[in-house]
């Protein structure tokens, strides 16, 4: 099978993948409009294995396709900014050493959803959004970093990456 052909299916499940885990895998955050929820495991892994750009992609599209189904469609564009971001980052980093690579983008994605819940919701939203963003990065960190090495061997070679 052509190369390119099965980049593009495998980035339309990993996408696939990151809204299930994303509107199905969410646990509403009571009195206050936010949840989190176990997507951050897919972006992880995602730009663990296939690099910056796989990992921007899947972040904020597929994240910010979520909010849209979920019912947040206030939150896509910044979501579209943030989890890619947070993507890149990981996926930028993973080759170097990927703990710092995911607890950076962790730091991302915590920073710039307490900016956002600020601005949206009054600063007493912050502490919530970050102790919610919190158990959320910890949750997707674990799963991806245990999945990592599992599934490295099993999809990629080193001419596999984008």
């Amino acid at each position: 099978m052509d190369k390119r052909i099965r980049e593009l299916a495998l980035m339309g499940l990993l996408s696939a993948l990151l809204v299930i885990a994303t509107v199905m895998l969410r646990f509403p955050v009571p009195t206050f409009n936010l949840y989190f929820n176990l997507g951050e495991a897919i972006i992880y892994l995602t730009a663990l294995l296939y690099g910056p750009i796989p990992g921007a992609l899947i972040g904020g599209v597929g994240s910010a396709l979520a909010d849209i189904i979920g019912g947040y469609p206030v939150w896509a564009p910044i979501t579209f900014i943030i989890k890619g971001l947070e993507g890149y980052i990981v996926g930028s980093l993973a080759n170097k050493n990927r703990y710092i690579a995911v607890m950076s983008g962790a730091i991302i994605m915590m920073a710039g959803y307490a900016l956002a819940a600020g601005i949206l919701y009054g600063i007493g939203a912050v502490p919530i959004e970050l102790a919610g963003d919190f158990v959320q990065v910890s949750a997707g960190a674990v799963i991806s970093l245990f999945l990592h090495s599992r599934l490295k061997r099993i999809f990629i070679n080193d001419e596999d990456r984008f």
